[in-house]
């Protein structure tokens, strides 16, 4: 029999009320002609993690690049290996080490073809013994950081773009978040140079590597990188409300420690009124520069008349509902920059070189400008000090250019740790970057290395083949005819000359 009624009639009305949610009424900001008042953003950072006096490089680089994720790395290159040829690879903790190492040392003697460390021309013999040119290139061809068969699909909703080197990444940011972190933090960007073949390539037509994978970053001001993330294009990741840029900053400050006044520096790619309502809600005080469509609502003078004024003109407002300072300054060309927690004083005098007048002049500016000037730049000073020593030898696959970009963050990271902790005890005199890469690089190349036994072998020692001594290469055709101290000697013992086939001859 058919009901007459609907079985929804006998809901009460609040019912289909809650079931549509009315959205939050968002307060439209309101600025006024007003400095920004005094907000007391004291924090006391105190570094109490030091390390010991006899750390050595090393010891600083597996802060961030431990053992466990070596360890990890081989037992997935052996898994690889099996999956791949049917054989494994019997690859040991020592000898990825040891790969890592020659990488690493590339990064400081540089040659056009990284097979030139064992060409007879070019050899490099702390690289050359320690490992075989093919030994080298069948690591290099199998390398793996995580289980294939455990990747899903493309078209799985879950599909991680990054899943060949999550663990990896993984294990880098839980390493970093337990450094103690610095007052002053930034956000920016950082492209990791790549043309090959990956949909995590971008094109940045500003910067000095053009194609690249791009990786965002919160470093302090003295350049350690606290957190970062790696781009995978737009629609990864869940958006709010905040947008792309905002989405990122809020993940990359979430290790950050919340309401004892911590602060972070954005550029205008960044930069929004409710992306700064935000932080000021998760207190964390914010400063950037920002595109004055972002800021609804506000008025300021225009560029032409900023223009008019002269250079070091600005113009201010402050929105009355969330306290955020806006200041728009004149230099070359106008910049806005806006801030929860620095207003327009104290006005400072900058010096700025005159083309008109041909000699440097003081120009006023405001003092969210200038402390945005002063602590913006951690991200961008790792990313110079990474692309001194950068690791030069080529691939194709992406997470392998990912994974050497990740080490040589790890080592400037490691280095400026260094410099902490020598400046907490007062040592003026430290190891240079490149000391710094050199020593972390020997170390793993000589990691576990067999040492030779002084005095007679025990019996309980099995013994070892003899080794043939290293041949000696053969001079080129001018230096063999030039007619120069190259005159036939008498060896010991006796054995075949490897220039005659058959031949037995005493003399080389």
């Amino acid at each position: 029999m058919q009901q007459d009624f609907d079985p929804e009639d006998d809901l009460p009305i609040i019912t289909f009320r809650n079931q549509h949610p009315t959205p939050a009424v968002q307060i439209a900001p309101k600025w006024k002609k007003a400095d920004l008042p005094f907000v007391n953003s004291e924090c006391k950072v105190i570094f109490t993690n030091e390390k010991e006096n006899d750390s050595t490089p090393l010891s600083y680089f597996k802060l961030f690049f431990d053992d466990n994720l070596i360890q990890h790395i081989t037992d997935q290159t052996n898994l690889y290996s099996t999956q791949q040829t049917g054989a494994c690879i019997n690859t040991t903790f020592t000898e990825i080490s040891q790969f890592l190492g020659i990488n690493i040392m590339s990064g400081i003697v540089r040659m056009p073809s990284y097979r030139m460390y064992w060409a007879q021309e070019t050899r490099y013999s702390p690289i050359a013994d320690t490992m075989s040119r093919d030994r080298f290139d069948k690591l290099r061809t199998q390398i793996h950081c995580n289980d294939n068969t455990n990747m899903l699909t493309h078209d799985h909703p879950d599909y991680d773009k990054l899943f060949k080197i999550r663990p990896v990444i993984d294990a880098l940011k839980l390493n970093m978040s337990k450094i103690e972190q610095e007052e002053y933090n930034s956000v920016d960007e950082i492209m990791v140079p790549f043309k090959g073949r990956s949909s995590l390539k971008q094109f940045i037509r500003n910067k000095p590597h053009k194609w690249g994978i791009k990786i965002f970053a919160r470093a302090g001001i003295s350049g350690i990188i606290y957190d970062f993330e790696i781009y995978r294009g737009k629609g990864t990741v869940k958006e709010t409300n905040l947008g792309i840029s905002g989405d990122i900053v809020i993940r990359l400050v979430e290790t950050l420690p919340r309401n004892i006044n911590y602060k972070v520096f954005t550029d205008n790619w960044f930069t929004s009124y409710k992306l700064f309502c935000e932080l000021k809600k998760l207190g964390i005080f914010a400063s950037g520069t920002v595109r004055i469509a972002r800021l609804p609502g506000c008025q300021m003078k225009s560029d032409a008349e900023l223009k008019k004024e002269g250079r070091g003109s600005f113009d201010f407002c402050t929105e009355k509902n969330e306290n955020i300072f806006a200041v728009k300054w004149f230099d070359n060309k106008t910049v806005h920059v806006v801030s929860t927690y620095i207003g327009l004083q104290p006005i400072e005098n900058v010096k700025r070189w005159s083309s008109s007048e041909k000699k440097f002049i003081d120009l006023p500016q405001p003092y969210a400008i200038q402390i945005y000037n002063k602590y913006m730049g951690g991200v961008d000073l790792n990313d110079m000090l990474v692309s001194l020593y950068r690791i030069k030898i080529g691939v194709r696959r992406y997470y392998l250019r990912i994974i050497y970009h990740l080490i040589d963050i790890c080592i400037v990271n490691a280095w400026l740790l260094y410099r902490r902790d020598c400046s907490a005890r007062g040592i003026k005199k430290y190891k240079r970057l490149v000391t710094f890469r050199a020593e972390v690089a020997h170390a793993m190349l000589q990691q576990n290395a067999p040492l030779r036994r002084r005095g007679r072998p025990s019996d309980a020692e099995v013994e070892q083949p003899p080794r043939k001594r290293p041949v000696v290469p053969r001079p080129i055709d001018d230096v063999r005819f030039d007619g120069f101290s190259h005159w036939p000697e008498h060896i010991e013992p006796k054995q075949r000359c490897r220039n005659c086939i058959k031949s037995y001859a005493r003399i080389s």
